[in-house]
């Protein structure tokens, strides 16, 4: 599933793209956690087709991402991205796009469109 595709189904915001060639990468699976230790363990042979779902809306989040080189993060439950946090994803080259649905919901959408 395209970022495009991603963005339409779960109704996202756009807060900061890094490289616009996000846009082309073919996401094939997601992982939905507030633990960034989880993220890490199950993450950690991935590549950059995963998406890392949180409700995290902090700097641990972005240096989970950088570390397991993820392109994009996407924040879940409406969570406020500040001007540090996006100075942080810049600095890590991760994109950031935010959704009012809960985890819950966002997985459950994101699954059902495949």
């Amino acid at each position: 599933m395209k970022l495009k595709e991603i963005i339409d189904t779960v109704s996202a915001k756009e807060i900061y793209i890094d490289d616009p060639r996000v846009y082309d990468i073919d996401f094939n699976d997601a992982f939905g956690t507030d633990l960034m230790s989880d993220a890490l363990c199950t993450l950690r042979d991935c590549d950059e087709r995963s998406l890392l779902i949180s409700g995290l809306a902090n700097m641990q989040l972005f240096h989970t991402a950088n570390t397991l080189d993820l392109p994009v993060v996407l924040i879940v439950r409406g969570k406020n991205v500040d001007d540090y946090m996006i100075n942080g994803a810049k600095m890590g080259g991760v994109s950031i796009i935010s959704t009012d649905y809960s985890m819950y919901e966002t997985c459950g959408l994101l699954y059902e469109a495949g």
